[in-house]
Formats: structure tokens, sequence, C-alpha cells
């Protein structure tokens, strides 16, 4: 028998989503900041379409990166795991707009950008968890 396990407070829990969906908020910011980026970048050359769908692939693995550093680096912990959960949640919130908005279907691209949304934020969240750590 588990002699020394704690049970986790409501509070407690109640914090760790809160911070799971400020680090969804933050890196769907830095997703729309590098597609602005791109977008002004793209508005003075003339790029093909293979091109267009490349940098906003780009844009999403660099947002998701960036919410899996937010998500773990707050508790330095679990690190795979907080970020691949906000890279899921990114997609999940992806495709439902996709399909409100865009009337897409799934497909072999929304299984790619699965594993990129994965990979990315499972990194970030690698990254974030063994980051200096201040405790001030």
């Amino acid at each position: 028998m588990l002699t020394n396990t704690r049970r986790r407070s409501s509070s407690t829990v109640k914090k760790d989503i809160f911070f799971v969906f400020l680090a969804i908020i933050a890196g769907f910011i830095i997703t729309l900041l590098v597609l602005m980026f791109f977008s002004f970048i793209l508005t003075k050359i003339d790029a093909p379409n293979k091109v267009v769908k490349l940098l906003s692939t780009v844009a999403l693995g660099a947002g998701t990166y960036f919410g899996g550093y937010i998500c773990s680096r707050r508790k330095h912990n679990k690190g795979i795991y907080r970020g691949a959960l906000c890279g899921f949640m990114m997609f999940c919130v992806i495709v439902i707009f996709g399909a409100i908005f865009a009337d897409t279907v799934l497909s072999f691209s929304a299984t790619s950008k699965l594993i990129l949304t994965l990979v990315c934020g499972a990194i970030g969240g690698i990254v974030g968890a063994n980051s200096k750590y201040h405790r001030y």
C-alpha cells in the first residue's frame, strides 16, 4: 500500500487547468503574431501557394512550441505530458474552428498537423520543464 501519497486539492487542480488554458491562449497569440509577420513578408514578395501553406504550418509549430513551454514552465514537472496536452488542445481548437468556418474535413493534412502539434508541444514542454528555476 502506498503510504506517502497525497491527494491534490481541488484548488490546485483548478490552477493547473487555468495555466493550461492560459498557455493555450498564449500559444495562439504567438501563432497569430508569427502569421502576421509572415503575411507582411508575403505582401512584399510573390510566393506560390505551397510557400503559404508551409509558412502557416511553421507558425502553428512555433505557437504550439511556446504554448507547451509556457504550460510546463510554471510547474517544472511532467514537461512532455503538459506540452503534448497543450498541443493536442490547440489542435482540437483548430479542427473545430476549421470545420465551422472553412468547412474542412479531417484529411492527411489534419493527421500531419496533429503530429506536428503533439511533437512541437512536447518539445516545448520538455524545454520549459528543464529551464532555469527561479524561486523569487
